[in-house]
């Protein structure tokens, strides 16, 4: 990400924006996403020759985007809207896009790297496409002045060719244009030229916070400890195993130059017996450990990391038993809290990717839908006590409309499906009702 009073795309400023980038910032993006796979710093230690060397990975960083993204949204966003037609027109290249996926991996990945990154673009047949892309081969130029945002991207990435040999390409997305540059000879020289017509960057910007941070950067400190203390643990464990064995006092003798001596030593290492002289005695060479106050160390840790990250830690005792609808909430406040946050950022570029696309449908089709007039709605994927739910859910039964109460109903995914089907039944059952009646007559006649 780059802040600029003013983006003109041209081979210079982009090799000095790509360059800038690499060395500025790709180095941040890459150890978050190494965390986040698994190649935590403890993997790099190195000990003494002839030492344990335990690197035991803790993959909190994982567990912490996982969980949240799957709280946030493991349940797609519901679009709403007055207008049916401009609804059914707008689904069907949403779910064209497989939005559902999308809208998931793009929540994972601001959750990783503090943002997430979207391309628009039309494909070969001229259907409007979106499409998550790396936010470290991509750059975010945004504007200086208090009523600019973004003024422009630049996608770089490398294509190897039949013979083998890579090319650096950089795409730059402009208001008006995407330009496509390639590197010879560390130039980049203009390839491609073309004109879009979505009125805006093509570039959605999906940020994790108001600072674009990570949801697991400020505990990767309080993992590299974890580690470090589980890793020597398990080290402590194997000098143990590898503990020096003292022999004192009178021991019947045994002697290193002794050959028969050699032998019975030999022999009470096969038979695990020691017969010791009336002064002779024998134990371990061990390192005594704490193992209490190491334990309440780690348990520390863990419950740092889980408080710090707003993360429930749900192998904890306290989510075990059938809990209230009540005391779910309450116990995943802290992750509540940090997800409504989320959910504000991530509605805007909702609505920022609805304005790109419905301007493109109002290009192409004629019309003049105002991208303002859909609506999205978002929620929780949460355990719930489905029965305590819709018990108090249908107190209201006589008191709101049947499309809000469906709604509110955990079990029904489409309240309008669901009417239409009632509606079916109703009239299903009142014909049945009209042809009971005219038989009853015939017979009586």
């Amino acid at each position: 990400m780059l802040q600029l009073s003013n983006f003109e795309p041209s081979p210079a400023n982009v090799k000095s924006i790509i360059d800038k980038f690499k060395q500025n910032q790709l180095n941040r993006l890459n150890k978050l996403w190494d965390y986040y796979d698994g190649k935590n710093i403890i993997k790099d230690r190195t000990m003494q020759t002839g030492k344990p060397n335990n690197r035991l990975v803790h993959e909190y960083c994982k567990y912490v985007t996982d969980t949240v993204s799957g709280y946030f949204l493991g349940i797609n966003v519901k679009y709403t809207s007055s207008d049916e037609e401009y609804l059914k027109a707008f689904i069907s290249i949403v779910e064209d896009n497989f939005e559902e996926d999308e809208n998931l991996e793009l929540a994972k990945q601001a959750s990783i790297f503090g943002y997430g990154v979207e391309i628009l673009y039309q494909n070969e047949i001229s259907k409007t496409r979106f499409k998550r892309v790396d936010p470290r081969s991509t750059i975010l130029i945004f504007g200086t002045s208090i009523n600019s945002f973004l003024l422009g991207a630049i996608r770089f990435y490398k294509e190897t060719g039949l013979d083998n040999k890579e090319t650096e390409i950089a795409v730059v997305y402009t208001k008006e244009e995407i330009i496509t540059y390639k590197k010879t000879d560390e130039v980049y020289e203009e390839i491609n030229r073309e004109i879009h017509y979505f009125k805006e960057v093509p570039v959605i910007v999906y940020k994790n916070n108001e600072e674009m941070k990570s949801d697991f950067e400020g505990i990767i400190d309080l993992v590299d400890a974890y580690d470090k203390s589980q890793s020597d643990s398990s080290n402590d464990f194997e000098y143990f195993t590898d503990a020096y064995l003292i022999i004192s006092g009178h021991a019947g003798g045994l002697d290193d130059q002794d050959e028969d001596e050699d032998k019975a030593y030999r022999n009470m290492r096969q038979r695990r017996v020691m017969f010791l002289g009336e002064k002779g005695a024998a134990q371990f060479l061990t390192k005594t450990i704490n193992d209490t106050a190491t334990e309440n160390y780690k348990d520390r840790l863990n419950s740092d990391i889980h408080k710090f990250s707003m993360t429930p830690d749900l192998s904890d005792e306290k989510f075990a038993g059938n809990l209230s609808g009540i005391s779910i909430e309450f116990k995943i406040l802290p992750l509540e809290q940090r997800t409504k946050m989320k959910e504000n950022k991530f509605r805007t570029a909702l609505k920022k990717r609805r304005e790109i696309i419905t301007n493109i449908l109002n290009a192409k089709e004629g019309t003049s839908y105002d991208y303002r007039e859909i609506k999205e709605e978002f929620k929780r994927n949460v355990p719930r006590n489905t029965k305590e739910l819709t018990e108090t859910i249908m107190q209201f039964a006589d008191r709101i409309s049947d499309k809000t109460l469906f709604e509110l109903l955990p079990q029904i995914k489409d309240a309008d499906e669901e009417i239409r089907r009632l509606q079916e039944e109703r009239k299903t059952d009142d014909n049945n009702q009209y042809n009971v009646f005219e038989v009853e007559e015939e017979e009586n006649e």
